[in-house]
């Protein structure tokens, strides 16, 4: 018997049994997430919340002592797919996903670590799946603001998302 831990995780990773639990824990495994400091703190039962840490350390600061662009834009990308995939898995629709497009506002240096609370509520869910329904794809802007530990607003961001019915 072979047991191949990436199958593993891909074949979790498509299942509506997916706990938030494993999810949190292959996500912080995953490579471009370990090399930016990217941690996921938080999911919810309904992957309608997951709260993400980027670390602020010497590893992705700039000479200026300020968090690398591409580091927040890093953080900032990949949830809200990841969540409305999960949402729809649990109502019996698989989709493929992923992030059609991203814009990043820079509003001060990021000095200190950076907490992204990524949030979909039941009106994105529901407009997602009337679109995926009737045309069988979803394209949708979500806004997420980053925060220092200070509670300051550094960052705003906005992810075009694209979901598409997968053909099972």
């Amino acid at each position: 018997m072979k047991l191949n831990p990436f199958r593993y995780f891909l074949k979790r990773y498509h299942s509506p049994d997916l706990k938030p639990s494993e999810m949190k824990r292959m996500l912080n495994l995953w490579l471009p997430f370990l090399f930016n400091q990217i941690r996921i703190k938080y999911i919810s039962d309904d992957f309608y919340k997951i709260d993400v840490v980027l670390k602020h350390t010497f590893w992705n600061r700039n000479p200026y002592k300020a968090v690398w662009g591409g580091a927040v834009a890093s953080a900032g990308d990949p949830f809200f797919p990841m969540m409305m995939k999960q949402v729809f898995l649990r109502k019996g629709m698989p989709t493929d996903f992923l992030s059609k497009a991203s814009k990043v506002q820079f509003l001060k240096m990021v000095e200190t670590d950076l907490i992204f609370p990524f949030r979909i509520n039941n009106k994105d869910v529901e407009s997602a799946e009337k679109s995926l329904q009737k045309t069988g794809k979803y394209e949708g802007w979500h806004f997420v603001e980053a925060m220092d530990k200070n509670g300051k607003i550094c960052v705003k961001g906005e992810v075009q998302i694209y979901l598409r019915l997968r053909n099972t």
